[in-house]
């Protein structure tokens, strides 16, 4: 469900990191846990603001079902998940087209998702 859904299809209660699916109260997506409070990385270093790191859970009713790791860039101004490292020499970070779908959710704004991972070099790919 979560990977066939758009961002309005989620209602954002941003405050409480919670973002429940419209169509089923009983998917939401739910943020757990600091992990890293000033997170750098080699993709993160076109980003001006600060990027933190945090644990976040898909629940399906009161089971945890994933668990994911999402970068809060730019003073949260976007999130992305956790990429995977290059593959090689000189190939991107990537993540994969269900991560890119969390990371539009959280952020509120696909646009505004779209625009960081385009400034930070990650692509989406399978």
């Amino acid at each position: 469900m979560v990977s066939n859904s758009a961002q309005a299809d989620w209602i954002a209660f941003g405050d409480l990191g919670v973002w429940t699916y419209r169509n089923d109260v009983s998917l939401r997506i739910v943020q757990d846990e600091q992990l890293e409070r000033r997170f750098d990385a080699p993709w993160t270093h076109a980003i001006q603001g600060g990027c933190q790191r945090y644990g976040y859970l898909v629940y399906y009713g009161d089971s945890p079902v994933e668990y994911h790791v999402i970068v809060g860039v730019d003073d949260f101004r976007a999130h992305i998940p956790m990429p995977r490292e290059p593959a090689g020499p000189n190939q991107p970070y990537t993540i994969t087209p269900y991560q890119a779908t969390l990371g539009r959710i959280v952020t509120g704004d696909a646009q505004t998702f779209d625009a960081y991972l385009n400034s930070t070099g990650v692509q989406i790919r399978e």
